[in-house]
């Protein structure tokens, strides 16, 4: 009897193992053999409550993986947008450069036109009339027209000097334009003329007529040419400017490009990882809640098996055939998986009921 009872004492704890494992598909632990029934449902308790920690620790590390990766798409959002931002204030800028150069080609200086003919009355033959063929009519003609001649280019230099400045202005650049305004003009020099201020003869007015149109031409050349160089310095020095900075906007813009590029690669990776975290995640959730049932349902199939083996032997305890012997066993043998049970279930059950 003591055998048979030895055999049996242990039996609820084994029907509650292979209740628990046929209610989860069969799936089993590698439990250690050597090791008591009580020891073994210990060990499958502690399988279970480790098996409960991983899982929580697995939702936990989802949940703070997603976290990180909302966070970190709108730190790269806000950075994506800041250089998509710098991205178009470069394109602007260097859609400016281009136009500015453009600008810079259409600067021209237009060349004066010295029309002596213009200071004078002329008869029917064509000639200066006589009464303004005076030395003094033709020197203050000449004067007259270099001074149109040097006011017609101050004007086109004063035009030429603010589109240079807003030129570089709008590249935020400190160019200086200081034109040198003394070109080396010469002085006319007439042949005929002296003692008295009226020509006699018609010959040596017009000879002197073209010295001093002459004159005029060869200044209006030199005052011309020299205005010139001095623009054409100035429209490469701004070119060369417009260069160095252009390529180093256009490297920026570039680097920026990149970047951009790069940052949308990561949205779309970020984006794509993160579907796949909250659908693990719905599916962990749905796992977890499922599984949290496991150790309560483990306790009610023991609970449930304790009660079965307690009854059985209490019905033989308390059978009218059975002698003092065995009521006595039978009693031992109850409060032996009672133990049992209080240490493999808790106490508090049994206080509790």
């Amino acid at each position: 009897m003591l055998t048979r009872l030895e055999e049996e004492k242990d039996q609820w704890i084994y029907e509650a193992i292979d209740r628990f494992y046929e209610r989860f598909g069969g799936q089993k632990y590698e439990l250690a053999a050597e090791q008591t029934p009580e020891d073994q449902m210990i060990q499958l308790k502690n399988f279970e409550l480790s098996m409960r920690k991983q899982k929580n620790l697995d939702l936990e590390r989802m949940e703070n993986e997603i976290i990180s990766i909302e966070e970190c798409m709108e730190k790269d959002q806000r950075t994506l947008e800041s250089l998509e931002s710098t991205f178009d204030y470069l394109h602007k800028e260097l859609e400016v450069y281009k136009g500015e150069q453009k600008g810079l080609d259409g600067i021209q200086l237009e060349k004066f036109t010295c029309y002596l003919d213009g200071k004078f009355n002329f008869d029917k033959k064509d000639q200066v009339i006589f009464k303004e063929r005076k030395i003094s009519k033709l020197m203050e003609s000449y004067q007259m027209v270099e001074m149109e001649m040097l006011d017609y280019y101050e004007k086109q230099l004063s035009n030429i000097w603010l589109l240079l400045t807003r030129s570089m202005e709008n590249i935020s650049s400190t160019a200086k334009f200081d034109f040198n305004t003394h070109p080396p003009l010469i002085s006319v020099s007439l042949n005929h003329g002296r003692g008295l201020d009226q020509y006699l003869k018609p010959g040596n007015f017009e000879e002197d007529y073209r010295i001093v149109l002459d004159t005029l031409e060869r200044n209006n050349s030199i005052v011309y040419d020299y205005y010139v160089s001095q623009i054409s310095q100035f429209i490469t020095n701004c070119k060369d400017e417009m260069v160095q900075l252009w390529t180093m906007k256009n490297e920026h813009k570039r680097l920026v490009d990149e970047n951009v590029l790069e940052l949308q690669e990561k949205k779309r990776k970020n984006a794509a990882r993160l579907v796949e975290l909250q659908d693990q995640l719905v599916w962990a959730k749905q796992e977890w809640k499922q599984d949290s049932l496991r150790p309560k349902l483990l306790d009610d199939f023991l609970k449930e098996e304790f009660v079965k083996a307690v009854t059985c032997w209490q019905e033989k305890l308390f059978a009218e055939n059975a002698s003092d012997e065995e009521r006595w066993v039978y009693h031992q043998y109850c409060q032996i998986i009672l133990k049992q049970a209080e240490r493999i279930i808790g106490n508090e059950y049994f206080e509790y009921n």
